[in-house]
């Protein structure tokens, strides 16, 4: 079967659907803290449902951590963006990936292997 849609298209709708999953996180966060404040985003650990649910949130954003520092070591970047998406991933939690796949370029030169 033919592809239906050119790399960029793709990337356009990819790009439109962080944008969403973005704006709808925001608004979700800010409702959460203006009900809960600052000390309602780290979960009572007396329960084990809080927990899990926070270890989940911990592996998944590591499991993005290992990528976005492979994707800038592929792209040739400076591992100063990675200690920096690091900090920030750990301050804001999962809006740092989001931001960084919305304005992570769709295509770019790629540095060959052996020059990293």
């Amino acid at each position: 079967m033919a592809n239906l849609m050119s790399g960029n298209a793709r990337m356009y709708i990819f790009k439109i659907g962080v944008c969403i999953t973005l704006i709808t996180h925001y608004v979700f966060t800010i409702a959460s803290y203006s009900e809960h404040g600052y000390a309602g985003f780290f979960p009572p650990f007396e329960q084990s449902n809080t927990t899990q649910i926070f270890s989940d949130l911990v592996i998944g954003l590591s499991l993005v951590n290992i990528w976005v520092f492979y994707d800038l070591r592929r792209r040739g970047k400076s591992m100063l963006w990675f200690v920096l998406h690091l900090a920030g991933t750990a301050l804001a939690g999962s809006f740092v990936p989001l931001v960084y796949f919305l304005l992570r370029p769709a295509t770019e030169a790629v540095v060959p292997a052996d020059a990293v």
